[in-house]
């Protein structure tokens, strides 16, 4: 089941619970064994052996949730993409989020509600250091995305508790909000689509949200989201208006490159341990 982006808000027809920056999977356990599935159907058995341990939770169960790698307590999401391993002391768990099957029946027709309490009467007594439940505060969907923001977590799902679980659909009745930072940035070139159209813009920044130095300018990564059409010919038309042969700063991509004097306002979720942005998304042009 996939969800629709939306904002923070509160409703007592909505439950909510924190987002977690990890990898999602189907967890299942049939024939003495533990299965992990990616989202698009990939065996993940073999790259985490660390949660073989679940298998222990009993036959003919099925959960859905995230693979989360904890660094100092916080989840990390390159360690989860270098399986644990990278350099990092990574605590690798599988977070739960729902409950599919219990004992060989589905419950994906039961209210989200009351597979969320059977999930919670499932994990409360178990002594599995490898499944942690996913933590939720009833209809105060403002509240925890604050709560989320405060501990640098990737922001908040709010789900319908009265819905039922429809897989592999994106449905209105599951909401994710994202956290996001917003910072300006110097347009220094782009990567070229087509003639007179671009794949993704090229920037650059100084001292950006969660770094603790800032230094001179440099590079920080590519923006290939949130352009309008009307946006697209008025950037198409800026980024040839003063080409140069080099980038203004150092930059490890093969663009066409800008004079200085462009910059652009982008909201990201987080840097990655490169310094780059995640899921960066073009905000709006700074005419100066």
């Amino acid at each position: 089941m996939l969800a629709v982006s939306g904002q923070p808000f509160d409703s007592s027809d909505f439950f909510f619970e924190f987002k977690w920056d990890g990898f999602r999977a189907g967890a299942y356990i049939e024939g003495g064994g533990l299965r992990l599935v990616s989202r698009t159907g990939l065996d993940l058995g073999n790259d985490f052996p660390g949660l073989a341990p679940l298998a222990s939770l009993g036959e003919g169960l099925a959960l859905d949730g995230e693979l989360v790698a904890f660094v100092n307590g916080k989840p990390d999401f390159e360690s989860v993409l270098g399986r644990g391993r990278g350099g990092k002391a990574a605590l690798l768990r599988f977070v739960a989020f729902d409950l599919l099957y219990l004992r060989f029946e589905s419950l994906m027709d039961r209210p989200f509600l009351e597979r969320r309490e059977r999930l919670e009467e499932l994990i409360a007594p178990l002594e599995c250091q490898e499944l942690l439940l996913s933590e939720g505060l009833g209809s105060k969907g403002t509240a925890l995305y604050a709560k989320a923001c405060e501990l640098g977590l990737e922001g908040v799902m709010a789900k319908r508790i009265a819905s039922t679980y429809t897989p592999g659909r994106r449905s209105p009745s599951w909401v994710k909000i994202k956290r996001r930072l917003t910072v300006q940035l110097a347009i220094i070139g782009f990567i070229e689509k087509e003639r007179r159209d671009f794949t993704c813009l090229l920037v650059a920044g100084a001292q950006l949200p969660g770094e603790r130095e800032g230094g001179g300018l440099r590079y920080v990564g590519r923006v290939g989201g949130g352009f309008s059409d009307r946006m697209r010919e008025r950037l198409n038309l800026l980024l040839r208006e003063q080409p140069r042969d080099s980038p203004l700063v150092a930059c490890p991509e093969k663009g066409k490159w800008v004079e200085g004097g462009l910059y652009c306002t982008v909201s990201f979720v987080e840097l990655s341990s490169g310094g780059l942005l995640r899921s960066a998304v073009f905000e709006a042009l700074i005419e100066t």
